[in-house]
Order: structure tokens, then C-alpha cells, then sequence
């Protein structure tokens, strides 16, 4: 009898594995060795450290809709003046996903578990990024580049690499590592 429940344990653990998702998931994870390849110039502002991309257009953070895709460089150094990015090919070497929930005016909300949550106890809404860290030989300030957006709680799910892809418009081009 033990050795029945040891093997349904082992089966129903088998049964929880997930395998790798395609490329159309939401939950599919950018591989190490894909690239970025930005195609045109950006520059990041005066005091800021990132420059936004969303509908296939640089975006400032005021025009910046965070609840549609949109998707940004990140530089280390946040300088007083321009800093730009030349076009080149950024090489993934990490890419991971995350939630955050964020606070919506709503009558009553309350802080629990490091969230926000309204009166009915749920995140008012949740940040789904994909985060991934890049690397450039003549770039090396810029190490960051993520896509991100917002969303009800009740549909929220992650930005696939074709809607990330279609944020980007001609301004940078995902390429995936094939050997993944």
C-alpha cells in the first residue's frame, strides 16, 4: 500500500509540471542569447534614466499610457543632459516576468501582503513586466529593457512577444534565440 501512494504521489507531482510554453503564450520566457536590435537612434531626456516606446513611437512618461503595451530602456546613469542610444544589437541574457498591483481611487483601500487592495480584498489593478537584462560591448550603460503594462485583475495576464513586438513597431526588432 505504501508503495501505491508513494508512486500517486510521484505521478500527480509529474502531472503538475508544466513544459515549456510556445512562443504565443503569455507566459513564454524570453530565452538567453535573443537579441534586440534597435534600428534608430533614442535619446533619454535630461534627468531621467529611460526612454518609453509604445504604438511604435518614442513616447514621453506624460503621454505614456500605462495601460496599453509599452516598453523601455533603461540606463544605468541618469545624467543632466541627453544621453543617447546609438542603433545596435543588445544580447538577452536574462529575461523574467513579473506582478506588481498598484492602487485605483476607489472608497475604501487598504494595504495586505505588500499590495493594495480595495474593499472586496483584491489588487485594485496589477503591472505585468517582462524585464530583461541586455548587454552592448559599446553601450554597457544600458542594461536594462522592459515591456510592460496594466491590467483589471480579473483578466490580467503578460504582454506575448507579438504584442511586445507590435509596441515596438520599426524601432527595435525581437529576435529570439533559436536554440531554445
Amino acid at each position: 500500500m505504501r508503495i501505491l501512494m508513494i508512486l500517486a504521489f510521484f505521478l500527480l507531482l509529474a502531472a503538475c509540471q508544466t513544459g515549456p510554453y510556445p512562443v504565443t503564450s503569455p507566459y513564454f520566457q524570453i530565452p538567453p542569447g535573443s537579441k534586440l536590435i534597435l534600428k534608430q537612434a533614442l535619446t533619454i531626456p535630461p534627468n531621467a534614466g529611460r526612454v518609453y516606446i509604445q504604438y511604435g513611437k518614442v513616447v514621453t512618461p506624460k503621454e505614456k499610457d500605462d495601460w496599453h503595451a509599452h516598453c523601455w530602456f533603461l540606463s544605468w546613469d541618469v545624467l543632466e543632459t541627453e544621453q543617447k542610444i546609438k542603433p545596435d544589437t543588445f544580447i538577452i541574457t536574462h529575461s523574467q516576468q513579473q506582478e506588481d498591483s498598484v492602487m485605483r481611487h476607489t472608497n475604501l483601500q487598504y494595504a495586505m501582503n505588500g499590495g493594495l487592495y480595495n474593499d472586496l480584498g483584491v489588487p485594485t489593478a496589477l503591472i505585468y513586466t517582462t524585464e530583461m537584462r541586455i548587454h552592448s560591448d559599446s553601450q554597457s550603460a544600458i542594461r536594462r529593457f522592459a515591456c510592460s503594462h496594466w491590467e483589471n485583475p480579473s483578466d490580467a495576464k503578460h504582454l506575448t512577444v507579438k504584442q511586445m513586438q507590435q509596441t515596438l513597431g520599426s524601432i527595435v526588432q525581437i529576435q529570439l534565440n533559436p536554440a531554445h
